[in-house]
């Protein structure tokens, strides 16, 4: 009776506790081919921000803070265009809007019963395009108290790396060759181009991203200030349209 109250008791604490063994586990992923794309992504910012005048410091403190490659972008045209700061802020914060939904997507896969909502509070600003794909695929294979840490491991694990990276090039960018600098730099659309079409669900989405490349040119030769919201929202338009047409399709026959 007693080995059976203190079994009890010992499940109930396990319950109520996480696994950090998964920690490790996340932060092993390094070495996936996920975390090494974003990681060259990172490589190409910092030589950005050091053409572009950003401090060290200022690089360091904003990488793991704004956690995101396309506000990052926005916020160095900003400094560049000499946009004010009232100007810059708003515009780094809509284009991180996109992680709400995918937030409220991966909160009920990480969440454990008993997981605070602090704790998600403290773990949101850890959510980006390649943490978020890469947890909601390895969730089904890790128990539930297990989950949170893994996803901070991974994310964290990151977040730090990166920085460290994106530190390095900074500092390193005026002894490395131009053409070395030009292959960096060009290391972050590679990582858009490529995230965008595997985490595509739909033709649709295919399609649109072919377009989009294929339009660009046409679009920088008409009107290069507005050439990538062109190619984007032509791109857009007609691959919903084609989308929409083979669905009423299917529904018809």
């Amino acid at each position: 009776m007693v080995s059976s109250i203190s079994d009890r008791g010992q499940s109930y604490e396990e319950e109520q506790s996480y696994d950090w063994s998964w920690y490790v586990w996340g932060a092993r992923n390094l070495f996936s081919l996920p975390a090494l794309i974003l990681l060259s992504a990172f490589v190409g910012f910092g030589g950005l921000a050091r053409e572009a005048g950003l401090p060290l410091a200022h690089l360091v403190f904003l990488v793991p803070t704004i956690w995101a490659l396309p506000s990052h972008l926005i916020l160095l045209a900003g400094i560049v265009s000499g946009a004010s700061l009232f100007a810059i802020a708003p515009a780094v914060a809509l284009a991180a809007i996109r992680m709400m939904p995918m937030t409220m997507a991966l909160i009920p896969e990480i969440r454990a019963a008993h997981t605070k909502r602090w704790h998600l509070l403290l773990v949101s600003n850890l959510v980006a395009i390649t943490a978020w794909v890469h947890t909601l695929q390895k969730a089904k294979d890790i128990p539930r108290r297990g989950r949170l840490p893994y996803f901070v491991g991974f994310a964290s694990t990151m977040a730090i790396t990166t920085t460290i990276a994106a530190a390095l090039v900074h500092q390193l960018a005026p002894s490395l060759p131009s053409a070395v600098m030009a292959c960096l730099y060009f290391l972050t659309p590679i990582y858009f181009a490529t995230t965008i079409w595997n985490t595509a669900r739909v033709r649709a989405e295919h399609l649109a991203l072919g377009l989009g490349f294929a339009l660009g040119p046409i679009a920088v030769w008409l009107l290069p200030q507005a050439s990538i919201l062109i190619a984007g929202l032509t791109a857009g338009v007609i691959a919903y349209g084609i989308h929409r047409l083979t669905i009423s399709k299917s529904e018809q026959a």
